[in-house]
Parts: C-alpha cells; structure tokens; sequence
C-alpha cells in the first residue's frame, strides 16, 4: 500500500511543480511526463502485489468522519490492480504526446496552468476512485477527477461553444452524482456505514424487506455510472465535451474517465450486491442499453464530417459494446458460472482493448490537427504523403476497432459474441442483442475507413494550410506506435490477458462459484481462446492460425497482380464536358454512405443541422406542424440549456459572497457545520 501513497505523491508533486513551472513550454511538459512515470514504478508494484496475495489493504484509516461512519480507507483488491494498471499507462502516454501538441502557436494565447497541474490531478483523482473502499470517500474523489476533468474540457474557454459544452457536461455529470450519493444514503441508513462492507449488507438487508427500495438505489447506480460511461440517453454530453477538450485531454477521458463508469458497475452490481433474481434483472438491463448505444452511436458517427465528434460518438458505441458484454455476465450470475465469468472478462477485456485503439485514434486526429489545423475530414486529404506514420498507425487501430482478426478488437468481440449466443439457449434476446452488435462492427468498419481514407488517401488537398512534407513530433509518433503496438500484441495473444483478467473477476467471486481455470483456455489452442459449454460443444480460435491464413491470402493476391501487370490509365478529370480542377470534383468525406445520410432525414431539434443524431423517417403524421413532439424531444431547448443557464446565474449570484471580509468566511463555516447537524440529525 506504501507505494500507492508514493505514486500519488509523485502525481502531486508534479502538479506542484508543472504549476511552478507553467511559462517554461518546453519544459512543463517533460516535468509532468517525468513525474508520471515515477508515479508508474510504484504503482506497478502495488498491481503485482494485488494479483500475488490477493488483495492489498490498510491497516487503519487514514481519515475518520465522526458521526456519519465515514473512513478513507484504501483496498486494492485485483480488479482495482487491473484498473490502475490502465490509468498508469494512460498517465505516461498523455503527456508524453501532449509534449508536442501542447506546443502549436494556437495554445501560446493560453496559460499551460490550466493544463499540465490539472492533468497530474486527474490522474491522481481516477487513482483514489478505484482504490478507495468506502462509498463517502469514494464520491469526494469522484467529484476531485470530474472537476478536474471539466476544467479540461473549457480549457479552451474562449470558444463560447466549448466552454457551453463543458458547462453542459458539468450540469448532467453533478446531477448523475448526487442521484448515486442519494442511493448511497438510502443504504446508510440501513447500515449505518458507507463502508463497501455495509453497504453490500444494507443491499442483502434490503433485498428481503423492501426490495422495491433496493431497485431504486440500483436504479441510482445505474443512471450515474452510466452517464459517465456515455451510455445513451445519458450520455449526450460525450460528443460536445470530448470534442471542445485539447486531444491529450480526450485520449485521457477515453482511456480512464469514462471506463470509471464500467468500474462502478462491476463494483456495484457484481461486487457488492448479492446474487439473486435482481442481478438478472439488472443484467437484462444493462445489456439493453448496451446494444442500444452500439446501435445509435456508432450510426450516429458514420454521418460526422468532424473527425473529433466522429471518434466521440464511437466512443458511445463502443461502452455500448462493454456494458452489453457485463449486462450478460450480471445475467448469468445466479444460473450459468461459466458464461458470467466469459462475459464480464469479455467486457474487461473489451475494456482494455478499446483504451489501445481508441486513445491512438484521438492521437492520430490530433495529429492530423497538428499538421493541417482542421478536425473537418471535408478540408483535408492525401495526407500520408505528410503523414506517412500517422496513417499507418491510424490504418492499424481503425481495423482494430472494427473487430479484424488478428487484432485485438475482433479477440474481445469474438468472446463478446460467444457469450450472447452460448446465453440465447436461456434468454432468447440475447441471440437479438448479438445479431445488432454483429451489424455494428460492419457499420465501424464502414465509418473508419471513410475517416482514414478521406483523410490520408487520394488527391492531396489541404484547403490552404499550407503544411510542409515531415512528420509530428517524435514523443507524438511514439505514443501511436506504442498504441498500435498494444492491438496487436494483444490480438495475437489474448490469453495472457484474460488470464490476468479472469483472476481479477474471481477475486469478486465466491471461491465455489467460479467455473474451472481451464474453461477459457481448450487444449491445443496455443495461444488462442476457447470456451467450452459442456455437451462437447466449443468454440475456439487461434489468431496465429488466422495471421497465417492472411499472409497467404495477401501473398496469394499479390502475386496475381504482379503476374497480370494491370495497364493504369491517367484521365483528366471533367465535368459537363469541361476540365476541371482536381480539387473542385475531390470526392469528400461528405459523399460517403450518402444514400445512408439521405434515408436517416427525421432530425429533432438542434440535431437539425446535418450530420448530428440521424433518426429514422416516420409518417408526416406523427410530426405535425405544429411541432409539439419535436419540441418534446429537443432536451437541449428545454432540459439542458435552461439548467445549465440557471446554474451559471445561480453561482454569479453565489459569487458576490467572496468579499474578502473574514468575518463573512466565518460566518459561512458557522452556517456549513451548523446544516452539517441538522442533516446528521435527521438522518438518524
């Protein structure tokens, strides 16, 4: 535990210092890297220790809140090891790109202390989230990684539309929190502890005297780690946020921040509430949703012409992937231990592969940002002759997304799949919920080779940016290699990873629940992966085997196009009989899947300018002129906006208060504890 306190250390001095430092450009940024991977080495014996012996706890707290049975209590059991092991690796990656695109002439206007400190403080926020054992605590670092993660988002605060995206994200991600510290209290006073020892007992206490109660505080959980999941509808501020936020500072959000959503759901509902009926309800649901915001989101990102807001809404997609994959391993805890235990490694699994590719993919926009300063994939094409690296790496990870073997998003999908259709025998929707999830991967696939192609291949255009032949910086070309690395290696060999992941879920398990180690792993898979249902029944693959097969099929094709020699004919380009420039008939981004754009017309609200949010066409009758259902649906008009306008005017108000006086500060602390009892005292 000594060395989780070391690498928060380093976490906070390196704020300290990179605050100091913040005028020194060239500077602040390796001070923060430095400090991030001294932070590593510790936390990298913490996560040995975790998986060696189990589970690494304190001796006593370090903090106890008298009165309300509040403790800072650390316990970093395998899973919480597995957890930080992917923050530490983010925390390197971040600013060891964020080194070189920190450093564009458009960033000199701001202030890097508002960057780099905030950064550190992130880190070391998510770090005390999945390490904490008690709920009250667990919610003051929740709320320490969520401010600093807004002040991230409105970084660029002098873009009116990003500092109201990150004002949106602030209002929607508070109003998710203080529904789960509701359900938090509902369980205290069961308990009388916010520890997750009592609170998993208010939950076994509630189950058999007021189970409807119980729901509700499910229902609490759900909708809070959801919305910071980005599961729709409560994820609607993921695309805004993600896209006003700095690219270092979205790769950090997609590859910590919002997989905390996936945390709390395992902690919660695996961990802390017993098995019964209600984990198969609750599993049902959160698959339901899952597949959901795979359908909508991913169709939603095949239509963006922003490169940014297309990756934001694949990210929605893909925790869609992540929740469906859990939702079936919640499902199947009170029946079938082996298909739980597929399922929720599947999901982790999933997890971890999506933090390779998905931060790479951020990486390679704000690459691409880096050289042509435009996220629009309309302005921009032919960019691997500047970029050769960049398109590589971009190639590599948008396959991995996609799901093609051998790489690594096909194994964790592969297992996904397994799972829902092993489950269909007992719950026939899954078999529905599979086929959706099976249809996505077709339509990723189709949305990353529009963002690669546009933007890489083809005539070179760069719409006037005038950028020169040369690659990004070296710190930025690595942080993609290492990424790409990553899907590969673990598309290559799964096994090592769901070994480690598997030992992370049964540490959440009773010991006589869990299946056979062997039941993920046939004889004679190599280093493939297998799942055996009983009956003889067994699916397996091997990704060796399937990189063989490719190569020779690669082999195979091109060497009927070296023996044909195909003749290539150059044409000039004409419209209407008339020559026209190369770039005037530029076939864009814009005009991919256009009949697809031209089908989803129905749009709601602001989602009325083209490319946001397509929606199915329905009868002329259903949306009168009088547009009241169109009204209804537009919960930017009247849900978010005004919120977030009565929050902004409500804290301006609230500001007047900070005069100076000490005398007003005292008074305030006085009025704080004195509402601070009435509120214990009513609680009990």
């Amino acid at each position: 535990m000594t060395g989780f306190f070391i690498a928060l250390l380093f976490y906070l001095t390196g704020a300290v210092l990179a605050w100091i430092f913040s005028s020194k450009r060239q500077w602040v940024g390796s001070i923060t890297l430095a400090a991030h991977l001294l932070a590593a080495l510790p936390l990298a014996g913490v996560v040995v220790a975790a998986f060696r012996h189990g589970t690494v706890t304190m001796e006593y707290p370090l903090w106890t809140i008298p009165g309300i049975h509040g403790e800072l209590f650390f316990k970093i059991d395998p899973l919480s090891a597995l957890f930080l092991a992917i923050i530490a690796l983010v925390a390197i990656l971040v600013p060891l790109y964020g080194r070189g695109y920190m450093r564009m002439p458009e960033y000199d206007d701001y202030d890097l202390v508002g960057f780099y400190p905030v950064l550190s403080l992130f880190f070391a926020g998510v770090c005390c989230v999945v390490a904490v054992a008690d709920l009250f605590f667990f919610f003051i670092f929740w709320e320490i990684m969520t401010l600093c993660s807004y002040g991230l988002v409105v970084f660029e605060k002098k873009d009116r539309e990003k500092a109201r995206a990150g004002l949106k994200y602030f209002v929607i991600t508070h109003i998710a929190t203080a529904l789960m510290f509701v359900a938090a209290m509902i369980l205290y006073r069961e308990s009388g502890s916010f520890s997750f020892q009592g609170q998993s007992d208010a939950m076994a206490s509630l189950l058999t005297t007021r189970p409807y109660l119980l729901h509700l505080v499910l229902l609490f959980f759900f909708l809070g780690f959801a919305t910071k999941a980005g599961i729709l509808p409560m994820g609607d501020w993921l695309p805004g946020a993600y896209a006003a936020a700095p690219t270092p500072a979205t790769a950090a959000f997609a590859g910590s921040m919002t997989k905390l959503g996936v945390y709390g759901i395992l902690r919660i509902f695996v961990d802390l509430l017993p098995v019964s009926a209600s984990t198969q309800i609750w599993g049902a649901i959160i698959a339901v949703f899952g597949t959901a915001s795979i359908f909508i989101g991913t169709l939603t990102a095949l239509v963006q012409d922003d490169g940014k807001k297309l990756l934001s809404f694949h990210v929605i997609g893909q925790m869609g992937y992540m929740f469906l994959s859990i939702g079936l391993g919640i499902y199947f805890l009170n029946s079938l231990p082996l298909l739980a235990l597929a399922g929720l490694c599947a999901g982790i699994f999933h997890l971890i592969n999506n933090v390779c590719y998905k931060s790479c993919l951020f990486f390679n926009a704000g690459s691409v940002y880096w050289k042509v300063k435009t996220f629009n994939i309309n302005r921009v094409g032919g960019l691997a002759r500047l970029l050769p690296i960049t398109a590589l790496c971009t190639l590599m990870a948008s396959f991995a997304i996609a799901g093609l073997p051998p790489l690594n998003g096909f194994a964790s999908k592969w297992l996904i799949y397994q799972t829902a259709i092993a489950g269909s025998n007992i719950a026939p929707l899954f078999m529905l919920l599979a086929v959706f999830a099976l249809f996505i991967s077709a339509v990723t696939l189709a949305s990353f080779m529009k963002f690669s192609t546009a933007l890489f291949y083809g005539k070179y255009a760069d719409h006037g940016s005038g950028a020169q032949p040369g690659e990004v910086p070296p710190g930025m070309q690595l942080s993609q290699g290492l990424l790409v690395a990553a899907c590969i290696g673990l598309g290559l060999f799964p096994l090592w990873p769901l070994q480690w992941i598997s030992r992370a879920v049964s540490g959440l398990l009773p010991p006589a629940f869990l299946p056979p180690a062997s039941a993920l792993a046939g004889e004679g898979t190599l280093h493939g992966m297998a799942l055996h249902w009983g009956a003889g029944l067994t699916a397996a693959w091997n990704p060796l085997s399937l990189l063989l097969v490719f190569s020779l099929c690669f082999a195979l094709v091109y060497g009927l196009y070296r023996l044909t020699k195909p003749v290539r004919r150059v044409e000039t380009t004409w419209y209407c009989g008339e020559e026209q420039a190369d770039d005037q008939v530029r076939y864009q981004a814009h005009s991919y899947y256009l009949a697809f754009k031209q089908l989803f017309t129905l749009q709601v609200g602001r989602y009325q300018r083209p490319g946001v949010y397509p929606t199915i066409r329905y009868p002329k009758f259903v949306f009168s002129d009088t547009g009241r259902l169109k009204k209804l649906l537009d919960l930017d008009r009247w849900f978010y906006h005004p919120l977030a306008d009565g929050f902004q005017k409500m804290a301006f108000r609230f500001s007047a208060t900070h005069s100076g006086i000490p005398h007003v500060y005292l008074l305030w602390l006085l009025l704080g504890a004195v509402s601070a009892v009435v509120l214990l005292f009513v609680l009990k």
